[in-house]
């Protein structure tokens, strides 16, 4: 007789319903059904409605875990930080595009289906900028003692790097296709051309 899988924690259960929900989500919208979700979840239909009042109850929490950025902070630092600085922040701006490519594309399809989605925590929360400070200092992190070759402080060359990511794959800036290698370059050589023979 096999023996049964021990039943999961409720937060578990939870994160496991989200996490089979945002795929299909982005690819089909709201019109995804419950049966749909708890095929791909591996649960029985009634066991969404155990853990979420509703389907937009889940689709809700599901936008919610979109915008975390506990795991993107997670890649940042695990990037090698024995490459070379160029390396590292390509590697960082790429990781970030990724995610803000995620939440882009949950919005589109989500907006197209049925009423749009709003992004959680409206207005000042402690948490957002917790979490913004996160991913700031990990971008830092990366940077580390190459900030002395920067004319700029390390944390201004930030703010410049993820608003131009940000520019990069926002739907609605039509400024889409930018490498993150040409906007690290960008950033630390600028846009002006140097003169033939120079140095680096």
């Amino acid at each position: 007789m096999t023996p049964r899988a021990p039943a999961m924690a409720p937060d578990e259960r939870r994160a496991a319903i989200i996490a089979s929900t945002v795929p299909l989500l982005r690819d089909r919208g709201r019109a995804v059904s419950t049966k749909d979700i708890a095929r791909a979840a591996g649960v029985a239909e009634g066991t969404i409605f155990r853990v979420f009042e509703s389907k937009d109850e889940l689709v809700d929490a599901c936008v919610h875990d979109a915008f975390q950025t506990e795991s993107l902070v997670v890649r940042l630092l695990d990037i090698d930080d024995t490459l070379p600085l160029r390396e590292r922040l390509a590697a960082a701006v790429s990781t970030m595009q990724d995610y803000l490519r995620g939440i882009f594309s949950l919005m589109s399809v989500l907006q197209a289906t049925g009423r749009p989605m709003r992004r959680p925590h409206q207005g000042e929360d402690p948490r957002r900028e917790a979490a913004n400070t996160a991913v700031d200092q990990a971008f830092v992190a990366l940077i580390g003692a190459d900030a002395e070759q920067l004319r700029l402080p390390a944390m201004e060359v930030v703010n410049y790097l993820r608003m131009i990511t940000l520019s990069s794959v926002h739907p609605m800036l039509h400024h889409q296709g930018s490498s993150a290698q040409e906007l690290v370059d960008v950033i630390l050589e600028g846009a002006l051309r140097r003169p033939e023979g120079g140095g680096n």
